[in-house]
């Protein structure tokens, strides 16, 4: 019905319903019958969404009954469990034996930084205690020691902000407060004292046996907290509070100075940390962590120079039955000590011989025998490195003791001036080291100069010998290279027998048969063996063959020919690029040993006046870049000046004397060497009077000790660039004058030269002068001042440069368009790198003997314009075909035995998937790869680029094969749920990596990859 009828009908009803009407009894008592509902309204009930422990603190009965039964759930029902799981996860994550006891010991087995803890068991612990907070009365005696076990799980997690709350919030909630009390107060004086902590009545035999409150342990885990987070101040504070209090129980007197000792002991505080830390041992009842402690005293009575204090502390550590890691260094400990006395070394090493044959220390022979090393020197440098490298071969899976084992090695090579050798030890110690080790920061520094410095000398010892060689008689030359290569050729065949015997034990002598663990393999019979299966080898063969092709069996076979740096010229005599671009002649490493003949290896020598010169300028150039790296990168200065003492003896009259006179003037200068200074100064300014060295030394500009004159000079050429940047040329001019006149030659000088040049370019510039031939002159008298002054160079070059295709630039920047935005603001790419055009040339084809441009150039000219034009020719045109471009510079580098990676990269991939992909992989290489100890780890390389990083790898042939593994299994059973085309896999070297990690070019190395391996 509508409901306009319905309004006009709703008031008829209602008069009419006014009106009185009769009714018969018997209707007036069904009445109440009619009106009454067939079903009572359901009323609406509001949800108490509170938690149990809310609705339970409202019952004010808090009878013994109650209290039983709630403390007796929480207590095994939750509380039990989450004490045990973080127990547990608190034991088995340690260090594991891997801690670097040649060191100070962490104060603790495990820390927040070696993320070892699993954060899925601590989130467990943290949800069973929250859970027995939530479902029990808050009145119960176990709630706080829930609280407790929450925040040392936050603690254990590393979220210390949480843990840092939670210690807070039981020290406030469970402190102790009267009834008629409002509010709690935290604090009271006492006896004189402050008093923060609880009371326990503990007295009597049943004193023992009763519940104590947590929140005096909590003082001390927030305490630990505040360290973790390096508030050292309140740390302090609290710690005296609680010496002092009272109330503050006993039981916990040994975690106090626990705490204390601690504390002193991360701030490097350790005289300090010495009382407290036997006040810690003489409290704790724990067996493993008092060893602990009984070690790092006796290492810090050796750092007191304490050393039979020490002893004792080493003495207990055995005393202690600790785990038999720290037993046997204690052991090393000593017998380190007794070879400090005359005549201990003899007994320390035969002590650590005896060790070396005892069962129970088998397992340590590695550490035995870098003791031993650590002891032979320096007295015996050449024992030494062989109780080092037997230490290597030792076989154990200690990565700590293998780091320090290289670094050893490295050491002594580097301290004999053996860089080759020192180097790769050096890359083999940051290859194992953990980011936490002591002497990271020096590794990283020597491998990356001896490097360089390697590089430098072996151009040296290769050009002083070919250089020797050469200035033999000929016949006496003649007789020498046949006898080298008579006795490369004897080495080589030498080598290929022996290689073929091991091949031959290692299948059919058992005593070869071991693995690469030191395991028995046994032997394979001969007729399953895969080599002597005829079938076997036919089959492997095709397959070969068809999925990579017909290959010259050679070393690093997966590379393409792009990547090969070797190539053959008419003769089939390969010819070897060297590192700075000079081609050099066959070496007897890049020969065949069949093919080396004396005539062969004559070709390499500079026998030529042009040979010899090239080879001289190879020798002077290594040898004073070697010299700046000794004193520059290494800090060796005897080294450095012995190296150009040694340039000037062969090369007198070198182009750079000068400089190499006022840098040996510098550095017997550092080493206070008086009468070498005189000498020098005397040579300079007598026979280089013209030269910026002898202004240099006259005014001591770059001796100038004058804080205040040098601020002022500063702030003089501060102002003349300022004026400069600003458009006012003869301002900048102006104020450079004056300070020369003002200052004299002085330690910017060098600066105001070149901006005077940079203004003299900008006036030209300006006034519209159509020759740069006074510009050209400015530029080039800074450039021959300062020959040495790397960084005025460039400068001065790129000046150069630019005045030398002003034209070009003029025109480039005439028709620059500048596109603008939405908004009128110039629209820039911040990805790319400003280029001129002389820095791009286009390819002009030009006759290489006359210079002008070819015939084929011409008619390619005129073909193309007859096709514009529609003109078709009536003959073809004879065309040749441009040279072909030249291979792109890339900075990546092949390197077969540096460690490798293999990665994998993904393309729009989630989070979620790619922490799957983690987890696959890692199952993957624990089921397929246990033994190679194969890692997996995610990395962000940038914000839009992630992926994963397999390593790590010994040299490029390991690396292939888990790629071509890998890569095939990927898609199947490994990560089925992402797609092939949202990943990629790729294999890179450790220093491609790192460089590749500075670069961001992930594109860059993927076409260096694609250029340079055989994949499929």
């Amino acid at each position: 019905m509508a409901p306009a009828v319905l309004a006009q009908i709703k008031p008829r009803n209602q008069a009419q319903q006014q009106q009185p009407r009769q009714q018969d009894p018997q209707s007036q008592s069904q009445k109440p019958l009619l009106n009454k509902p067939l079903f009572k309204p359901k009323e609406p009930r509001i949800q108490d969404r509170r938690p149990p422990s809310e609705v339970m603190l409202e019952k004010k009965h808090w009878t013994f009954k109650r209290r039983f039964f709630q403390n007796l759930a929480t207590r095994y029902n939750y509380y039990f469990h989450a004490r045990v799981k973080l127990d547990k996860v608190v034991k088995t994550v340690n260090r594991d034996g891997q801690d670097n006891y040649n060191v100070l010991l962490p104060f603790y087995p495990t820390s927040l930084q070696s993320q070892g803890f699993s954060k899925t068991e601590l989130d467990s612990v943290i949800e069973k205690t929250n859970m027995a907070i939530q479902l029990h009365d808050p009145r119960g005696k176990w709630i706080d020691d829930c609280f407790l076990l929450m925040g040392r799980a936050y603690f254990y997690e590393g979220d210390l902000e949480n843990a840092n709350k939670t210690f807070q919030y039981i020290n406030l909630t469970f402190a102790p407060k009267k009834k008629d009390e409002y509010k709690t107060v935290v604090g009271a004086s006492e006896n004189d004292h402050i008093s923060i902590a609880t009371r326990e009545k503990r007295k009597g035999i049943l004193g023992r046996f009763k519940h104590v409150s947590a929140r005096n342990d909590a003082f001390l885990w927030r305490a630990k907290t505040l360290l973790e987070q390096k508030e050292y101040d309140e740390v302090q504070a609290l710690l005296n509070i609680l010496s002092t209090d009272p109330k503050f129980p006993h039981r916990l007197d040994g975690g106090l100075a626990e705490v204390r000792a601690y504390s002193n002991y991360i701030q490097g505080r350790y005289p300090e940390t010495i009382e407290p830390l036997k006040i810690a041992i003489d409290k704790s009842r724990d067996r493993v962590a008092r060893a602990r402690m009984h070690f790092i005293l006796g290492q810090l009575y050796l750092q007191q120079h304490h050393a039979d204090s020490a002893m004792d502390k080493f003495r207990d550590v055995i005393a202690s039955k600790p785990d038999p890691m720290m037993d046997f260094q204690a052991r090393l400990q000593i017998a380190k000590i007794n070879a400090k006395e005359e005549g201990g070394l003899a007994r320390s090493q035969e002590g650590l011989r005896h060790m070396l044959k005892k069962e129970r220390f088998s397992r340590f022979r590695d550490a035995i025998l870098y003791t031993m090393g650590t002891l032979a020197y320096p007295a015996d440098a050449e024992a030494a490195l062989g109780y080092l490298q037997k230490s290597l071969k030792a076989g154990s899976d200690n990565m700590v003791q293998r780091t320090l084992t290289y670094k050893a090695i490295a050491d002594i090579y580097y301290d004999q001036r053996q860089y080759l050798d020192a180097k790769k030890y050096y890359d083999s110690t940051a290859g194992t080291m953990t980011p936490d080790f002591v002497d990271a920061a020096t590794v990283n520094v020597r491998k990356t100069v001896l490097a360089d410095v390697a590089a430098k000398r072996a151009v040296i010892q290769r050009e002083d010998s070919l250089q020797r060689i050469a200035a033999m008689p000929e016949s006496d030359r003649n007789i020498f290279l046949a006898k080298m290569a008579a006795t490369l050729k004897t080495a080589a065949a030498e080598k290929k027998k022996n290689d073929a015997i091991q091949g031959a034990n290692s299948y059919d002598n058992p005593a070869f048969g071991m693995n690469s663990n030191g395991a028995y393999s046994p032997k394979e019979e001969k007729g399953d063996w895969y080599f002597y299966n005829p079938a076997s080898k036919s089959t492997g063969y095709s397959e070969f063959k068809r999925r990579w092709g017909s290959r010259q069996v050679a070393d690093n076979w997966r590379r393409s020919q792009a990547g090969n740096l070797h190539v053959a010229n008419n003769n089939d005599a390969p010819v070897q690029m060297s590192t700075d671009g000079a081609t050099a002649a066959a070496t007897p490493e890049s020969l065949p040993p069949d093919s080396i003949t004396g005539e062969r290896l004559a070709q390499g020598l500079p026998l030529t006046p042009e040979k010899l010169a090239n080879s001289h300028k190879l020798d002077q150039d290594a040898r004073f870049e070697l010299g700046k790296l000794y004193y520059d990168k290494l800090e060796n200065y005897p080294l450095a000046i012995e190296t150009y003492d040694s340039l000037l003896l062969k090369y007198p009259d070198h182009p750079r004397k000068p400089e190499i006179l006022y840098s040996l003037y510098v550095w017997h200068g550092k080493l206070n060497h008086a009468a070498d200074v005189a000498r020098l100064k005397d040579i300079i300014l007598k026979q280089y009077g013209n030269t910026n060295y002898t202004d240099i030394i006259r005014s001591g500009g770059n001796r100038d000790t004058d804080l205040a004159r040098k601020k002022t000079i500063s702030a003089t050429y501060d102002s003349a660039y300022t004026a400069f940047r600003s458009g006012d040329v003869a301002g900048a001019l102006a104020i450079k004058r004056r300070a020369d006149s003002t200052y004299g030659v002085n330690f910017m000088q060098g600066k105001f030269d070149l901006l005077e040049a940079m203004a003299i370019v900008k006036q030209d510039t300006l006034i519209g002068v159509d020759s740069t031939q006074a510009s050209r002159k400015a530029v080039l008298a800074v450039m021959n001042k300062y020959p040495g002054d790397e960084g005025i160079h460039q400068q001065t070059q790129a000046l150069l440069d630019a005045l030398d295709h002003r034209n070009e630039l003029v025109n480039y920047l005439a028709k620059l368009e500048i596109r603008k935005d939405n908004n009128g603001g110039p629209l820039l790419d911040e990805n790319i790198s400003m280029r001129y055009p002389w820095q791009n040339p286009q390819p002009v084809l030009v006759d290489r003997i006359n210079g002008a441009k070819t015939p084929a150039a011409l008619a390619d000219s005129a073909h193309v314009s007859n096709q514009i034009a529609g003109v078709v020719p009536t003959a073809p045109i004879a065309t040749v075909a441009p040279p072909p471009p030249p291979k792109p510079v890339t900075p990546y580098k092949l390197s077969s035995d540096n460690p490798h990676f293999v990665v994998l990269a993904f393309q729009r991939v989630s989070k979620e998937l790619m922490d799957e992909g983690l987890n696959q992989f890692t199952r993957y290489n624990a089921s397929k790869h246990a033994t190679d100890k194969i890692e997996v780890g995610s990395f962000v390389l940038s914000p839009s680029e992630t992926m994963l990083i397999f390593r790590i790898f010994a040299n490029e042939d390991k690396a292939l094969n888990y790629f071509d593994e890998i890569r095939e299994e990927a898609a199947v059973s490994i990560i089925p749920r992402i797609r092939p085309t949202d990943y990629s896999f790729f294999v890179i070297s450790r220093d491609n990596f790192i460089l590749l990690n500075s670069t961001k070019d992930l594109i860059g190395y993927r076409k260096f990859f694609s250029d340079n391996y055989v994949t499929q």
